[in-house]
């Protein structure tokens, strides 16, 4: 294996291992916030909620979603340089998680409002964002709780990212195996032949 096969299948480790770890991040910061929203439009929370709560938790949000788009975005970049390391074909990519990952980093340069990111009327300052669903991205927090920015489904990643196999699998399975090897040659007690 070459040193840029090496480099490039620990990126793949790193960036899948995120991914799987962000994933369940980003479920629970939603969750909080969907629960949160909830109580407070019941009034039933104690100590009562407020909008500076609410804003806290969207913050958080938002913050947990950019994270773990690009994380994504990174995994799937790097598995395209293993593939090409490789000489194996090399997987098509998703080109809305493309768009959304440019369009985050350049979401400077959109026109904003309370709700929403437009592209501009300069297409090079906003191209990503033109490529978005209505040229436009939502600011707020969107409809469909596992929707990373009402556009990609977050389950949807993390099987991409559970797909992989890392290199941490491989030697975890590596490990099971070598430990039921060993408990069915006697070399190693199983948890029947431990002392009570």
């Amino acid at each position: 294996m070459s040193a840029a096969e090496d480099t490039a299948e620990a990126l793949v480790d790193v960036w899948s291992e995120e991914v799987r770890r962000l994933v369940p991040e980003v479920q629970a910061v939603r969750e909080k916030y969907d629960r949160d929203s909830r109580a407070m439009d019941r009034g039933d929370s104690w100590p009562p909620l407020t909008e500076r709560d609410m804003f806290a938790d969207w913050r958080r949000l938002w913050a947990a979603q950019h994270h773990l788009v690009w994380a994504a975005y990174q995994l799937e970049r790097w598995v395209a340089r293993l593939a090409r390391e490789r000489r194996k074909k090399v997987p098509k990519p998703d080109s809305v998680l493309a768009d959304l990952r440019n369009a985050l980093e350049h979401l400077d340069e959109a026109a904003l409002d309370e709700s929403t990111a437009t592209a501009t009327d300069n297409p090079a300052r906003t191209t990503s964002l033109r490529k978005l669903p209505g040229s436009q991205l939502v600011i707020g927090v969107g409809g469909n709780p596992r929707q990373l920015f009402d556009l990609i489904d977050s389950a949807e990643i993390e099987q991409r990212a559970w797909e992989l196999t890392t290199s941490t699998d491989r030697l975890e399975a590596e490990g099971e195996a070598w430990a039921q090897e060993l408990m069915g040659s006697g070399e190693w007690p199983s948890a029947d032949d431990e002392p009570r």
